[in-house]
């Protein structure tokens, strides 16, 4: 799977804003009419001041089980890479801390899935221009950001059962929802990253949370990273 547009990683920060700002255009957002059957999730560990970056990138399969509505997930293969990260931790960067060290392992992937899960924001964001945009918009890709936490936007609390939702407002724009994906459990920051839309997002997002806050996906590919990660400090005797 090879990217449609390319760009300078090495870059300063003021030059990595113009790039977001020029990118931004292309980002689109619609309704997703498709089925997925094929999802992709993406996660990058380290800590905020470690040099040493742990990707992955994991393909799943989507069965549909009309007995009771839900989705089933199956793993299909899982792709890792360590190397150094070299972007500093700024917020509202981060594409260009995680995104070098995911290269290559898209470059693995042979079927183009038909969406792609972030555990970022997409247009929620100062530039419109989150991970999940940035992304989507490299490889022109339906993608949707599932946050753990606020970059931007202001929001009532969703009641605390399981679906409910608010909705996430920056500059008087909606750009996602806050959503509980489990009852009584921290919200989601859900938003579209690429040819999806906010109710689109959420809606997948939500079917893919079986009992878990986090979508299944992207709690497999996050726990996949931060086991590596660890292992990797335990064998090198502390942090690296």
């Amino acid at each position: 799977m090879e990217a449609v547009i390319s760009h300078p990683w090495n870059v300063t920060i003021q030059q990595a804003k113009e790039i977001q700002l020029s990118l931004s255009k292309r980002v689109l957002l619609k309704p997703f009419l498709k089925k997925v059957i094929l999802l992709a999730a993406v996660d990058v560990s380290y800590t905020r001041w470690d040099k040493q970056g742990y990707a992955v990138l994991g393909i799943f399969s989507i069965r549909y089980d009309n007995s009771d509505g839900l989705i089933r997930i199956k793993e299909e293969v899982i792709y890792t890479r360590k190397d150094r990260v070299n972007f500093p931790y700024v917020p509202g960067y981060l594409s260009f801390r995680e995104i070098p060290m995911l290269l290559p392992l898209f470059e693995k992937v042979d079927i183009k899935p038909d969406v792609l899960l972030v555990d970022g924001v997409g247009i929620a964001h100062p530039r419109r221009f989150g991970l999940a945009a940035h992304l989507g918009v490299l490889y022109d890709i339906p993608s949707i950001g599932c946050a753990k936490s606020r970059l931007v936007g202001m929001y009532e609390e969703p009641a605390a059962k399981k679906g409910s939702l608010s909705k996430l407002v920056f500059k008087g724009e909606e750009v996602g929802v806050v959503l509980r994906s489990k009852d009584n459990c921290k919200p989601l920051f859900v938003s579209p990253g690429n040819k999806y839309n906010v109710e689109s997002a959420a809606n997948l997002v939500l079917k893919c949370c079986s009992k878990y806050r986090l979508a299944d996906p992207i709690r497999r590919v996050d726990a996949i990273s931060k086991e590596i990660r660890k292992g990797d400090n335990r064998s090198s005797g502390g942090k690296q």
